[in-house]
């Protein structure tokens, strides 16, 4: 009973963990969906091209893409009141605020960019709270963005060396703590005369109409870009928060299985033992007509696995429909867990093929032994 309670808990904890893992992947990729386009046009060298290699008309007849929007990406420094801060300025076109899931990560205030031709910027958690804006209270929040000048010298030019715009703030995203702190949107037009660029762009951000419809819609920009541009996807450009979640959770996983693999040996010791002491018992049900075969299978358990199985779903269902564990103060407001009936499956093949193995050995060896004594 202790062997099989040891190896039901390793395989729920297997499960547990590895649902664990599976729903920070999922959160990871829901918040990144909410910033990051499916797909993005950036230049192979340097920071922007040329505005006129790709027209609006060649990228929106692809089949599959919902909607582009230009972005100008460059630092600017910030202040409010007595306040400042140093973000990147994102230019992104009216557009964007229809096209963008943003909208369901905002904190306070409206994501507004436009509104009766006058501009807004929409500013991450972590830059408000570092400028101490009161943003969404009824009275305007009044931000000054100072860009240089390409070309000009702080120590010669000082305060000529600055492009300056006051700009009103519509509201707060919060999406995760890189970003939040990272982060200000502003109408590209406006962004284009704060940072003098008429005609370059950072990126090309490309919205589509379906998830499905990602390698399809890139295998087709790559016939349509001009050398100098590539096209990345949302897991291409974050490929190394993907990978490192997949190498933690599969980490765990090998770690788990040498304490199953240790759980096995348990089982050895315990079947050792019991074959010894029912030795007359197993006489008994051989002159009954138990074959050889049928003695061996008594001993071949696969209650640990299946109650360790149906213990780990039920506790990450559980997470999932009532949140057990709560998440103070996150994103999030419980712990997130996703189970992957594929991983149920492997574990539990894992865990009963290892147990049958041991299991069948052992008892093969002392059958073998005792019994035909």
């Amino acid at each position: 009973m202790i062997s099989t309670l040891v190896v039901a808990f390793v395989t729920a904890a297997m499960i547990v963990v590895l649902s664990a893992f599976n729903g920070i992947d999922d959160l990871v990729k829901k918040l990144f969906s909410n910033f990051d386009t499916p797909l993005t046009i950036v230049p192979v060298e340097g920071r922007f091209f040329a505005d006129s290699l790709l027209t609006d008309q060649a990228l929106l007849g692809i089949q599959g893409i919902k909607g582009i929007s230009r972005v100008i990406e460059e630092d600017a420094w910030l202040n409010y009141a007595d306040r400042n801060a140093v973000a990147t300025i994102k230019g992104v076109e009216d557009s964007y605020v229809a096209l963008s899931p943003l909208s369901e990560m905002m904190y306070e205030g409206e994501m507004v960019l436009r509104s009766d031709s006058v501009p807004f910027a929409i500013v991450g958690l972590g830059v408000r709270s570092e400028l101490y804006m009161p943003v969404g209270q009824g009275l305007p929040t009044i931000m000054e963005i100072n860009a240089p000048v390409r070309g000009r010298k702080l120590s010669r030019y000082k305060e000529n060396a600055f492009n300056r715009r006051a700009t009103n703030v519509s509201g707060v995203f919060s999406v995760n703590a890189e970003l939040d702190s990272k982060y200000v949107l502003l109408p590209l037009k406006e962004t284009r005369q704060l940072f003098e660029m008429p005609n370059e762009v950072s990126a090309i951000e490309i919205f589509l109409n379906q998830p499905e419809d990602l390698e399809g819609v890139q295998n087709e920009l790559l016939k349509l870009l001009p050398p100098g541009l590539k096209v990345q996807s949302r897991f291409e450009k974050n490929a190394l928060i993907y990978k490192t979640n997949a190498s933690e959770k599969w980490a765990t996983f090998l770690i788990l299985l040498f304490i199953l693999l240790i759980a096995c040996f348990n089982i050895i010791a315990a079947l050792t033992m019991l074959i010894i002491e029912k030795k007359r018992d197993i006489f008994t049900l051989m002159s009954m007509g138990a074959t050889i075969h049928e003695v061996r299978r008594i001993f071949i358990n696969l209650i640990g696995a299946m109650g360790g199985t149906i213990l780990g779903v039920t506790l990450c269902l559980a997470q999932q429909r009532f949140g057990l564990i709560a998440m103070q103060g996150a994103m999030v407001d419980h712990y997130p867990v996703s189970v992957q009936w594929q991983d149920v499956l492997g574990i539990w093949l894992v865990v009963t093929t290892m147990g049958a193995m041991f299991s069948l050995f052992l008892v093969r060896l002392l059958m073998n032994r005792f019994v035909k004594q």
